[in-house]
């Protein structure tokens, strides 16, 4: 693709999120914009519901299970899996925990987890702690880089059943060596489950290469759907071992009313009941969108193209501490400014009509760089620091 032809694409996917030509906005990684087709989808689904009703003549319920089908199948081309082994989930939190508590638990059994882990992690992890007597132990990784499987491998006795991971880090942005962790896992008949959140939609995953028995991704950040949309893969023989932690109406049925159930044969099985099918459907579409009009080889590689931008960008800047391992990162990058408190930075950069978030553990900023974005964005961010930190010298703060 030549560069006038990436800058004619560029624009094209502008005009269809037009919150991101009225600033800089740099938090997919937290929620994605919304295309305009995703939300011309989901006014339309509500717009007949208001005129026809949900559920005349049972119009509804086969809408809405042609929007669920719709979601899983899109899910499933990011996943590189079968359609089968996706469950809609409202975000990746329900994800990690179909796949954490799904395990058949005993006091005295213990669970790895690493430092790096969102709270959608290790939430649940604790939670399997204090309910059943496991002991969770935490892998340091430091920022993300080095030897990560040794440090995991180190923490593995004959009472692990499993590892929990992030793909790409939600803190200091590095992209972790998956696979190996799950053939090093494996070798210990480990089950691994992996939060995906801010991997789905900003690598390249094919989850049955990488060899994972649970995968969990959201649909509001980087694929740019709606908020309480989200899904997760479960392989084959995690689905042996994992059963259904809350389970209901969709998940199965009733063989008689003595009480036999008979779970869905593939991860439906972890779905419980009702769901707001326009938001559904707004997944499905935003997913979509990517993947047929901008395309998902084009994204990754947009992504990763102006992450590195961004981090020379910003190393290049005095008093600019950048916490990314630039040798495994993607679209995240994680930074500290001298004298600046992080929440103080972001308020102050929005100010200038750049959005980016801080977060915690470390304290810090995180700038994410969407397929939509600039390079003139991320040029915005930089003047609006060194405008910052000028005012914090003329203050004498600094």
């Amino acid at each position: 693709m030549t560069a006038t032809q990436s800058q004619s694409k560029i624009q094209m996917i502008r005009e269809q999120m037009p919150a991101v030509t009225k600033y800089a906005y740099l938090n997919t990684g937290t929620f994605g914009p919304l295309p305009r087709v995703t939300v011309e989808a989901i006014s339309g689904y509500l717009n007949q519901e208001m005129e026809q009703g949900r559920i005349s003549d049972k119009a509804g319920y086969r809408q809405g299970a042609e929007a669920k089908a719709s979601a899983r199948e899109e899910m499933s081309k990011v996943f590189n899996c079968a359609a089968e082994n996706v469950v809609l989930t409202r975000h990746t939190t329900d994800g990690m925990n179909i796949g954490i508590l799904g395990l058949n638990w005993h006091a005295g059994d213990e669970l790895i987890i690493t430092s790096m882990e969102h709270p959608g992690g290790q939430v649940p992890a604790y939670l399997v702690g204090h309910r059943y007597g496991v002991t969770v132990r935490t892998a340091n990784l430091g920022d993300g880089s080095g030897d990560v499987v040794g440090k995991l491998e180190r923490l593995i006795n004959p009472r692990t059943r499993m590892i929990v991971t992030s793909h790409l880090t939600w803190n200091t942005g590095a992209i972790l060596p998956l696979k190996e962790i799950v053939e090093m896992a494996h070798r210990h008949h480990l089950l691994v489950v992996v939060d995906g959140a801010q991997s789905t939609g900003s690598i390249p995953l094919n989850v049955e290469q990488l060899g994972v028995d649970v995968y969990a991704g959201p649909g509001q950040k980087w694929l740019c759907g709606p908020e309480g949309t989200g899904a997760t893969y479960v392989s084959n023989e995690a689905m042996e071992q994992l059963q259904p932690t809350v389970a209901g109406y969709m998940s199965g049925r009733l063989e008689h009313r003595g009480g036999f159930f008979l779970p869905h044969h593939g991860a439906m099985r972890y779905e419980v009941g009702g769901s707001f099918s326009p938001a559904i459907l707004g997944q499905a579409t935003s997913v979509h969108f990517i993947r047929e009009t901008v395309g998902l080889d084009w994204v990754y590689e947009r992504i990763s193209q102006l992450g590195k931008y961004c981090w020379k960008s910003l190393a290049a800047l005095n008093g600019v501490n950048v916490l990314t391992p630039m040798e495994c990162m993607a679209g995240l990058v994680t930074f500290t400014v001298d004298g600046i408190e992080p929440n103080d930075l972001v308020k102050r950069l929005a100010e200038r009509e750049v959005v980016i978030r801080s977060i915690h553990d470390p304290d810090a900023t995180r700038v994410s760089t969407g397929f939509y974005n600039t390079e003139e964005d991320i040029d915005h961010l930089a003047a609006g620091i060194k405008a910052i930190q000028q005012e914090e010298k003329g203050q004498g703060r600094a």
